[in-house]
């Protein structure tokens, strides 16, 4: 099925929730998962389209009479009692307040989190919850955390994310407060490809084709690519900047491959630029949100109009959105499940992708 995630509406003071579920069924959303901060007045079905809804209430909300009773077609969770079916055999984990947990303790702390929630609910792949008003995702070898952001009081518009739990793509949305008027173009990023070549010779083909769907013309790899692979044929029809570790030397040029330097790795492409940090990702493991915020904040005074940091080392995608900066990692794609990201800019749409793996044969 194809989800619809979103969270802390409140007031919806800006009226963004029907402009939301417009976008919902642009994009095929057939349910939809609310991380709670919503107000009695919005608990009307028609508001949302007419949609299946899956709803978080919060802990003062339990003994308002006004949620005694869902909506036709509406779920409620509650604390303690937060799973709900997702589809097929799957489960999903609807709260609100999780994130706050992140804030306050680090990635790895998280990863322990939903480990104990499985621990309870062997079939959860998917952790909702909202509350700190933006986006972030956590992408683990069995579950996935997500924090859509914020419709009310986001960092940069009415936030919101799409998932599909037959491809597990999943896109960071938002629209903008006002409509942007530069050109609209997209960036794929990827890390950690090693010896990728050695063990599927057609991956970089495929790679290429779903990134061309998605309107890629440029490729930042954060690193760990194996020499043999730049200037590799794929992509000859897209701008490639890699980054290479101390220890690699290549000298061979290639007209649409740009070395990102050590001393200066910061991207510029249409006047958006990135900054590349391929250790970052295992640094983070044991961060908080505030202590990442704060090693951004020094990345920001070396490099002040960076709008997003992309890292790798580590196989798992990761998001934050800072008030400084976002933070990507895109996951490894060789002991990862053949990540990608792709950044659509200039509405900051982030998408988390996999390369598909065909079937085994079948034994005759």
């Amino acid at each position: 099925m194809i989800y619809g995630i979103i969270s802390d509406t409140h007031e919806d003071a800006m009226n963004a929730i029907p402009h939301i579920v417009v976008e919902f069924k642009k994009r095929g959303v057939e349910r939809i998962i609310h991380c709670g901060d919503i107000i009695a007045s919005h608990l009307k079905p028609e508001l949302f389209g007419g949609l299946p809804v899956v709803c978080a209430l919060i802990k003062s909300q339990i003994d308002q009479p006004e949620f005694n009773d869902p909506p036709t077609g509406w779920i409620f969770t509650k604390p303690n009692n937060r799973v709900v079916p997702l589809g097929g055999s799957y489960l999903a984990y609807v709260g609100h307040a999780t994130s706050f947990e992140f804030f306050t303790g680090s990635e790895a702390k998280l990863e322990l989190k939903l480990h104990e929630v499985r621990s309870q609910h062997d079939d959860v792949r998917w952790f909702f919850s909202g509350h700190t008003h933006h986006q972030i995702y956590k992408q683990g070898h069995l579950v996935n955390f997500v924090n859509p952001g914020a419709v009310e009081d986001g960092f940069d518009g009415y936030e919101f994310a799409v998932i599909n739990t037959d491809t597990l793509e999943i896109v960071f949305c938002r629209i903008p407060k006002t409509p942007p008027i530069k050109k609209t173009f997209s960036v794929g990023v990827i890390s950690d490809s090693f010896d990728i070549s050695d063990m599927d010779p057609n991956f970089w083909p495929k790679l290429v084709k779903e990134l061309e769907k998605r309107g890629v013309q440029h490729v930042i790899h954060c690193g760990n690519v194996s020499l043999k692979d730049i200037g590799h044929k794929s992509f000859e029809n897209m701008q490639v900047y890699y980054y290479l570790r101390p220890d690699q030397v290549f000298k061979t040029e290639y007209p649409n491959w740009h070395l990102i330097p050590t001393g200066t790795p910061v991207v510029d492409i249409d006047g958006y630029k990135f900054c590349v940090q391929l250790e970052l990702g295992a640094d983070l493991e044991e961060k908080s949100e505030p202590q990442m915020h704060k090693l951004c904040l020094g990345l920001r005074r070396k490099y002040p109009e960076i709008l997003y940091v992309l890292c790798g080392l580590t196989n798992h995608a990761f998001l934050e959105e800072g008030e400084e900066v976002r933070i990507i990692n895109p996951g490894g794609i060789v002991r990862g499940n053949r990540n990608y990201a792709v950044i659509c800019m200039p509405r900051a749409e982030i998408t988390f992708g996999h390369v598909p793996v065909d079937p085994l044969p079948s034994i005759k």
